[in-house]
């Protein structure tokens, strides 16, 4: 047994501005469409361990520009017995010190670690870091009450601690089966203004409408998470989380997170004839693979107030595709993005390069291929090789790595032909090229002054481009 929780301090660290969900893990200055996302992964567990009687703080450091000295002041004000904080593989050794400075600032306080580096990876920095006391991977909210309510961790699965022997892990996976048994996300503990839409600068906010992923991509994490299954939340439930946003949080702008979102059909269907007939002012926008859209899903993600689609086309290039495990074909991407413009959603395409059969042809092959589809936004990332994903394993099998502290903007691995320096300068001058074409320009210049949205654009363009030059 250990101690129930009382005082919780949930963060993410000040140890740089990343997308923090196991999926992606991406520095936000490295993605041309630069959002700040809320922490709602840890509003849901706060929720969760609210239900267990526990007082809450959530502290997102990054996204307020504070440092390690506020997170110490923090802590001293508060006196949490407990602190939960996201990693991200790039970040993992700086993340650690939230644990070594609560322990340093507060005696016997519990030190927990959450993220998908642990999946695979993470015995050694147990000696590294004896401040830490366990560390979670997985859908840890049913593992994180048992925690909360004074259970041992030694029967929970997805869960590595410390014993006196050393440290032990427990496999198993941590999964959450009916996702409507959760508690909405507690937004009440996040300061809301801070996450704003990048075209309209109103506040946004995250739905997790549904988990897990089938596809076996060799350079994401998500489907072994997942145990390649996906669940879905019921169209009321998420309706009710929506309507809370707006009248509760003054919330009317969405993402709706996942690859997966469009997947099946029918649930689709339901959830978007669902949202129109709440009549719920908002504005949203989701993610989708090229091979779930078609002119139905389309036309009614248009009806229910969705404005803009984000798929990840990934390649230009089919043997690429084929030998990342995308399982998808150009043909359907193509149809994707047409029945999209069709249905007057805006596009989003997002493009991996750098596996290990990259060459300047298949370079070219997806270059030719971005503006075939000529999306409204778009990005190109570099891949990176996570731990416990297919492409880590090729990664350290050929000795690829060249740059372990590279990203998705500066390459971490070379491939058989071409060196990391090289994959770097050519996303640049790619992406320098692709939003700098006239034609790209003044539709852009033309779609934002009819949405009254045109600063926003100007200024994000900005961002872009002195990120890129």
């Amino acid at each position: 047994m250990i101690p129930p929780f009382r005082n919780v301090l949930l963060l993410n660290p000040p140890s740089g501005l990343y997308r923090r969900d196991d999926r992606c893990q991406s520095r936000v200055e490295d993605q041309t469409v630069r959002i700040v996302f809320p922490p709602v992964d840890l509003a849901l567990l706060a929720a969760v361990l609210r239900k267990e009687g526990a007082e809450l703080r959530i502290a997102d450091y990054p996204a307020r520009n504070l440092s390690w000295e506020q997170y110490q002041r923090d802590l001293l004000e508060f006196k949490p017995d407990t602190v939960l904080f996201n990693v991200t593989t790039a970040t993992i050794q700086d993340d650690l010190q939230a644990a070594r400075l609560a322990r340093r600032t507060i005696p016997g306080i519990r030190a927990i670690a959450r993220g998908e580096y642990f999946e695979k990876e993470g015995e050694t920095l147990f000696d590294q870091y004896p401040e830490l006391d366990l560390a979670l991977h997985g859908e840890v909210e049913e593992n994180l009450a048992r925690l909360a309510r004074g259970e041992s961790p030694s029967e929970m699965p997805a869960v590595l601690y410390r014993k006196e022997a050393g440290v032990r892990r427990n496999r198993g996976t941590a999964r959450v089966e009916d996702l409507d048994s959760l508690p909405f996300p507690a937004r009440d503990l996040l300061d809301n203004t801070l996450y704003r839409s990048p075209e309209t600068g109103n506040p946004l906010t995250v739905i997790l409408a549904n988990r897990g992923c089938p596809a076996r991509c060799i350079f994401c994490p998500a489907g072994e998470v997942s145990g390649f299954r996906l669940r879905l939340r019921s169209p009321e439930s998420i309706v009710a989380e929506l309507r809370e946003c707006v009248e509760r949080f003054n919330i009317h702008e969405f993402l709706f997170n996942g690859d997966t979102f469009t997947m099946r059909k029918p649930w689709l269907l339901d959830l978007c004839a669902a949202i129109s007939e709440a009549g719920l002012p908002i504005r949203w926008g989701c993610n989708s693979r090229v091979d779930t859209m078609d002119a139905e899903r389309a036309q009614a993600l248009k009806r229910a107030g969705c404005w803009v689609v984000a798929f990840g086309v990934e390649s230009g290039d089919q043997e690429m595709l084929d030998r990342m495990k995308k399982g998808t074909r150009l043909e359907q991407a193509e149809r994707a993005i047409a029945v999209c413009k069709e249905a007057g959603l805006a596009t989003h395409t997002f493009f991996i390069i750098g596996l290990p059969w990259e060459t300047r042809a298949s370079l070219q092959r997806t270059y030719a291929f971005a503006l075939k589809l000529d999306a409204d936004f778009f990005d190109i990332n570099i891949a990176y090789p996570l731990p416990g994903t297919e492409l880590y394993q090729i990664a350290l099998a050929e000795g690829l790595l060249e740059n372990p502290a590279g990203s998705y903007a500066q390459a971490s691995m070379r491939t058989f032909s071409l060196s990391a320096a090289y994959l770097t300068r050519w996303r640049r001058r790619a992406l320098l090229k692709l939003y700098l074409r006239p034609g790209y320009i003044v539709r852009t210049i033309v779609r934002a002054r009819r949405a009254g949205v045109l600063p926003q654009y100007l200024r994000a363009a900005f961002r872009r481009l002195k990120g890129l030059i």
